[in-house]
């Protein structure tokens, strides 16, 4: 006998607080399908009797169906409830659970993207007969229904669009309660006016929520089209990196991430004030960097975000990074010759993460209008502006300086710059400072924010290009640095360098 359930579709029900390790279910809101009339499975030819190979169990055929994205929901694991009988979904969803012992049970599901939901998914009792085929088709519920219980109306009136995920911390998977998600974004362009771009100064858009007990946020009111950054941190101080949200299509964009506490070394030095020193960690990460074409790229530099951890990559693309920060990262590689790429990782100490990288071709420059646009917001949201209109010392080089000095490297752009000695040869040029209070020459470099390890001496030239930057910032050593850019005893220079990866990022609308 064939019995058929098609078409089951599982609704959510309102996620509440709940204990870790434990999810709200999904139930059915409708009614379950009437069932059509048994088929008779066709005897084996020459056979006189029932099916051939017939037994006393019951058999499970279905597929599974992720509304959300509209495809198939692949390595989903399917189980019969409170029994062994288990099955994984194919590339196309589908699924086959045999020897099932004649009864009623429930359907569960359970897939990385329920985790992310903080939902369980299950059916209704289903029966099973011996010697006889129940197909089922099962779907995650549509982004609408799922947007509309994750939000009030009120929430949902500033915006139809949401972003849910679950944080929890890298090296034990628990909850990273009370943990604050935050993401920021900018309104789209205004239309042009008979073809001339109109220029105005629009503030960062900001939405903001608290990590529950179960470990999932939602974050609502959000546009259904936006590009933004999307961050984590702790209530001990303990941060993600900043990881790019882009949402072109639909209502429900899913973005999970993991943060560590920070270090007890790192929280403040012996002033009381936030410590600068690079943190560290025990996690490890491995990782091959590809052209285009999949061919391997030699030399080129890896650096973890908002550390000085780099690494060259081998002769056969591959590198190796140690001893650094668990949790939700970013990673920055760089090559002359190439666009710097930017890609999340996630980091434990539990075991080492993996991760390719393909470099794409030299980005060329955008539009004026489109980089003006940009580039006021960047450097808003980097602080190079607020940092040079309230900076009592300090050389600040803006994007249109840099244009204008046609460097053909980047140590040409500081090559006038007070209290900054640029000098070598052979195309290894060093940079030094001639105001520093203390060590003779010291400077500090950081570029977007992460402090350079020099991996050669003058380096900087074979992995930052002039046409890459969009803005420098340029401190003699002393208390009236920025507290970011301080070293140990804050007696060495510090030149801040904001790239256009960092500064242009392109929204999509």
């Amino acid at each position: 006998m064939l019995r058929a359930a098609v078409g089951v579709l599982l609704f959510a029900s309102p996620a509440l607080a709940q204990r870790p390790t434990s999810r709200p279910k999904v139930n059915p809101t409708a009614p379950a399908p009437a069932q059509p009339a048994p088929t008779t499975i066709a005897p084996a030819p020459g056979s006189t009797g029932p099916l051939a190979g017939s037994s006393t169990m019951g058999y499970l055929q279905g597929v599974a169906v992720d509304s959300i994205h509209g495809t198939p929901l692949v390595n989903a694991m399917v189980q019969l409830s409170g029994t062994d009988r288990v099955g994984i979904t194919d590339s196309l969803g589908r699924f086959l659970i045999d020897s099932i012992k004649p009864g009623s049970y429930k359907v569960d599901v359970d897939h990385p993207i329920l985790d992310t939901l903080g939902i369980l998914l299950s059916t209704a009792p289903m029966q099973f007969v011996a010697n006889e085929v129940t197909r089922v088709v099962i779907a995650l519920p549509s982004q609408e229904f799922l947007a509309g219980r994750f939000c009030t109306s009120a929430r949902r009136a500033l915006g139809p669009g949401v972003l849910a995920g679950r944080v929890r911390e890298p090296d034990s998977d628990v909850p990273a309660v009370g943990a604050r998600v935050s993401l920021v974004w900018y309104d789209p362009d205004p239309p042009l006016v008979a073809g001339v771009p109109v220029k105005i100064k629009k503030a960062p858009r900001v939405r903001e929520a608290t990590v529950g007990e179960d470990g999932t946020y939602r974050l609502c009111g959000l546009p259904e089209k936006y590009e933004g950054k999307l961050q984590a941190q702790r209530k001990d101080g303990g941060t993600t990196a900043e990881v790019s949200i882009t949402q072109e299509d639909g209502l429900l964009a899913l973005r999970s991430m993991s943060v560590a506490p920070l270090p007890v070394a790192a929280r403040a030095d012996s002033t009381g004030k936030p410590s600068a020193s690079t943190p560290k960690g025990a996690a490890r990460v491995l990782g091959r960097v590809v052209n285009s074409r999949g061919a391997p790229v030699e030399n080129a530099r890896v650096t973890l975000n908002g550390t000085g951890a780099s690494a060259l990559t081998r002769d056969n693309g591959e590198f190796v990074l140690d001893s650094l920060p668990a949790g939700t990262q970013a990673l920055t590689v760089r090559h002359l010759g190439y666009a710097p790429t930017e890609v999340t990782v996630e980091l434990s100490s539990r075991m080492p993460a993996r991760v390719n990288v393909q470099m794409g071709p030299y980005v060329p420059v955008l539009e004026t209008r489109e980089v003006v646009s940009r580039q006021d917001q960047g450097l808003e949201r980097v602080g190079w502006t607020t940092r040079k209109r309230g900076a009592s010392s300090g050389y600040f080089i803006s994007p249109e300086q840099i244009e204008a000095k046609r460097a053909t490297q980047f140590t040409d752009l500081l090559t006038t710059t007070p209290g900054i000695r640029v000098q070598g040869s052979m195309g290894r040029m060093s940079i030094s400072a001639t105001r520093t209070a203390g060590r003779a020459g010291c400077v500090n470099i950081y570029v977007d924010g992460s402090r350079w390890q020099q991996l050669e001496p003058g380096d900087l030239d074979s992995f930052v290009r002039p046409q890459d930057v969009a803005a420098i910032e340029v401190y003699p050593g002393g208390g009236s640095m920025p507290v970011e850019f301080q070293s140990t005893g804050g007696d060495c220079a510090a030149v801040v360098v904001w790239t256009k990866l960092n500064v242009n990022r392109k929204a999509k609308f």
